[in-house]
């Protein structure tokens, strides 16, 4: 038995040492341990095998069938994965006795396919960790049945873990590469000038033109020809020295390059070394095109004799930032700026002791903001100290972001619309089908009805009417906000708005509903359009989805350019799980039973709020119902503040009335 202990640790770290866990090698492990379980003819296995396995980082199991049944069971089950339920507390016992039906769903049909005759492998998920397992089968009988089947597992949840996170970052690396916008280029070579791997992005071959394949075909002479003459041989000559010098710092090279088409850049180039213990020797190359800003470093050189004259700010100091020259659009744009005062102490200049030291050449052009404007940078090194150039960009950067949510919102809009019809067709079916099934009831059974029975099916059908009539006033409201090609912020004040909606809403006549108003009433700018639709649909639906005679709050808040809008309902409430799906178009609550609706009005607003720069929320109260919250952006008008009254005096008010 000591030589099983020794052959078991032996196996054990062979196949589970160092490497980790592969089907594999948890195949092998169990058909090296087969011949010692096997050596036993009967269904006990010795108590000194037992031991062993049970010390084992892995779980050995040994499946029978019962006579009576068939089912199989527990021989032997040992390991430090076992746990409590060893072979002691197992025995003869079936799986489907002992574990989740979720575990027995995937392990039992595994199982009769190992006593069918198969070599299984599977894995499965028991309290958060994910174990691998082999299943063989291992004693016939003479008919060639599968007496019994010998299995192991092992944890293969780190592994597993590792896996995922390996694949993710695998993946994050190939896209983040791709996409780049810089160009990569990785050339790796063995001793004797083989290349052994050749890799380019697109970006890399967008710059110059040339694929790997085509790469691959050029000639290092027929590559130097394209850097152009005036750079060519200082660019050799550094490459060439920093090559064979095995240096592992980085070079950096910038010249002009002809690319495939004729095309004259200007490169910045950065190379890097990597070393193989085999010998290979490899060569990254980080490409940037900098022929834009190489060209208005041209620029500003030229300029720089007519300092004084520039139309662009430009200020001189020395070693220590102290200022020495300010021409006049300097001072007329940097009024604080003062001769013999720091330009370190200066929104422009701050960085400046802390970027000068690491600055990779003489020039660098940064985006830095002073005040309320943006200026384009470029820091040049002169005899006597630095030189800087500005150029004012705010105007280009505000447009760009103008431009940038300009198409946000046409894109938001182009949706919309395109879904417009297809929503209207949704909406008009309800009503539509309650108005058809009713006519032909009175169709076919009105001479046999009642008084009160033609009373009900006449009401059904003016019930539907008013729908669709409440539809054609939602749409053409929502109609006239997509057309719109501008928006237009109107003067309103908010609880005289929000009431003569309330008061309009013939569902809350119909439902005696109560709507208390209470809050801050200044007079504001806004999308009065859009926020009395929002509002309209909003308390349309606290009133919907309560009962008849509830009181509706409506909370109104102006603060940091915003306008606020919380409504607030006795309702049915939604379940958690379900409030960001109403946002989802033809959506409803698995709450709203019979009442009617379509589950498309916040599907639609939502967009077009967001578009606007607000926001619509929705969520439960503690108390019951639910909070709807209508965020706007909103202009305070100060001339005009009326603060409305309290909840309680609104509540006096109305059971005056």
């Amino acid at each position: 038995m000591d030589d099983w202990r020794k052959q078991i640790a032996d196996l054990i770290l062979q196949y589970f040492g160092v490497r980790g866990v592969t089907r594999s090698r948890l195949e092998l492990f169990l058909r090296q341990i087969e011949p010692w379980i096997a050596s036993n003819a009967g269904d006990e296995v010795p108590i000194t095998m037992r031991q062993i396995i049970a010390n084992l980082q892995t779980m050995t199991i040994l499946l029978r069938r019962r006579k009576h049944d068939g089912e199989p069971v527990y021989v032997l089950r040992e390991g430090r994965l076992a746990g409590d339920l060893t072979t002691e507390r197992v025995r003869n016992k079936s799986p489907r006795e002992l574990f989740p039906d979720e575990v027995n769903a995937v392990t039992m049909p595994m199982v009769a396919r190992a006593f069918a005759g198969e070599d299984v492998e599977f894995t499965y998920t028991l309290e958060g960790r994910t174990f691998l397992t082999f299943l063989h089968p291992f004693r016939y009988d003479a008919q060639g049945t599968v007496e019994t089947v010998l299995g192991s597992m092992v944890d293969v949840t780190s592994e597993r873990h590792y896996a995922t996170v390996l694949e993710h970052n695998e993946r994050f690396l190939r896209a983040l590469i791709e996409n780049l916008p810089c160009g990569l280029l990785y050339e790796e070579t063995t001793a004797d000038g083989t290349i052994t791997q050749l890799l380019a992005n697109p970006e890399f071959t967008r710059l110059t033109g040339y694929t790997v394949d085509m790469y691959r075909e050029i000639t290092p002479e027929e590559w130097s020809e394209r850097i152009h003459v005036d750079d060519r041989d200082s660019v050799q000559q550094q490459y060439r020295a920093w090559l064979f010098s095995r240096a592992t710092i980085p070079l950096h090279l910038q010249y002009r390059f002809y690319d495939r088409y004729g095309i004259v850049r200007w490169l910045d180039n950065y190379c890097a070394r990597i070393f193989y213990e085999d010998g290979r020797d490899g060569v990254l190359q980080v490409v940037l095109d900098i022929t834009e800003r190489a060209t208005a470093e041209q620029r500003l050189r030229h300029a720089a004799s007519y300092l004084e004259q520039s139309i662009e700010p430009i200020i001189e100091c020395d070693e220590s930032f102290q200022i020495t020259f300010v021409n006049r659009a300097a001072q007329s744009a940097f009024p604080t700026l003062k001769l013999g005062t720091l330009l370190s102490d200066h929104e422009l200049g701050r960085d400046m002791p802390s970027l000068c030291p690491i600055m990779a050449s003489d020039q660098q052009i940064t985006l830095v903001h002073v005040g309320s404007h943006a200026y384009h940078r470029l820091l040049a090194r002169t005899e006597r100290g630095w030189r800087l150039f500005c150029h004012d960009v705010t105007s280009h950067i505000e447009a760009e972001q103008t431009l940038r949510h300009t198409l946000e919102r046409e894109r938001a809009l182009k949706l919309l619309r395109a879904q417009f019809v297809s929503t209207l067709s949704h909406e008009f079916r309800t009503p539509l089908a309650g108005i058809l099934i009713s006519a032909q009831l009175l169709d076919r059974y009105g001479e046999v009805m009642t008084k009160e029975q033609h009373k009900d099916v006449i009401a059904t059908i003016v019930a539907r009417v008013r729908d669709l009539e409440h539809i054609v006033h939602s749409f053409t409201r929502r109609s006239s906000l997509l057309t719109r090609t501008e928006v237009q912020h109107s003067p309103v004040e908010l609880s005289p708005l929000i009431r003569r909606i309330a008061d309009q809403l013939e569902i809350a006549q119909r439902k005696r509903a109560r709507v208390y108003i209470a809050g801050d009433d200044r007079r504001v700018l806004t999308d009065v359009e859009l926020l009395s639709t929002t509002v309209e649909a909003l308390l349309d639906n606290a009133i919907r989805y309560s009962h008849d005679e509830s009181t509706i709050t409506v909370e109104i808040s102006v603060a940091d350019h915003c306008v606020s809008v919380s409504i607030h309902d006795e309702g049915i409430g939604i379940p958690e799980e379900e409030l960001e799906r109403l946002f989802t178009p033809y959506f409803r609550s698995s709450r709203t039973g019979n009442i009617p609706g379509s589950g498309l009005s916040l599907a639609t607003l939502k967009p077009l709020v967001e578009a606007a720069g607000g926001s619509l929320e929705l969520r439960n109260q503690s108390t019951g119902g639910v909070c709807s919250t209508l965020v706007l952006p909103c202009t305070i008008d100060d001339m005009h503040v009326q603060l409305t009254s309290t909840l309680d005096e609104q509540a006096t008010i109305n059971s005056s009335d």
